[in-house]
């Protein structure tokens, strides 16, 4: 994986809901959220995966980006929202890492030829170097909290931790 990511809003609560936001800066030399992403993390400040997201914010463990995304880097008919569009632009002007787990925008990363990573890939690698304990709670936690996690895809995620 990239040692830079830009992050979309979807992972960001995810990991929020699960507290573990601090596997971003663990796992990736840098972190980087575009404001338009952020303010979508905080449009429910009183959620409690919104004031995780601020207090990681304010502890360090990303960096905010307030550039304009540079929209000639995107396909024209790309049709993605507004923090997205921000994420993957940013990714792609850079050539950075792009964490994203909506179908589209990751379809989008790929077309661009972007190092692409999700929820379950960040909880994966970080179970593979021991920064939790077990991927199977933190799945089962996400998905009885409305995060929608395909079948496949948790099946596989714990083959491969081993789980």
């Amino acid at each position: 994986m990239a040692e830079i990511v830009v992050g979309d809003a979807g992972p960001l609560i995810a990991l929020g809901r699960l507290r573990k936001l601090e596997l971003l800066p663990r796992l990736f030399h840098k972190v980087i959220i575009p404001r338009a992403v952020f303010q979508e993390t905080q449009i429910r400040p009183d959620l409690a995966d919104a004031r995780a997201i601020l207090a990681a914010e304010r502890s360090g463990a990303f960096v905010l980006d307030d550039s304009p995304p540079k929209l000639e880097t995107l396909p024209p008919d790309a049709d993605l929202g507004e923090g997205e569009t921000a994420a993957i632009a940013l990714a792609a002007a850079y050539g950075h890492g792009v964490l994203i787990d909506e179908k589209h925008g990751r379809a989008v990363a790929v077309m661009l030829h972007l190092k692409v990573i999700g929820t379950v890939g960040v909880l994966l690698i970080a179970r593979q170097r021991g920064l939790i304990p077990a991927l199977k709670p933190l799945l089962e936690e996400l998905s009885a909290s409305g995060h929608h996690l395909s079948p496949g895809l948790v099946a596989a995620a714990l083959r491969q931790a081993g789980e």
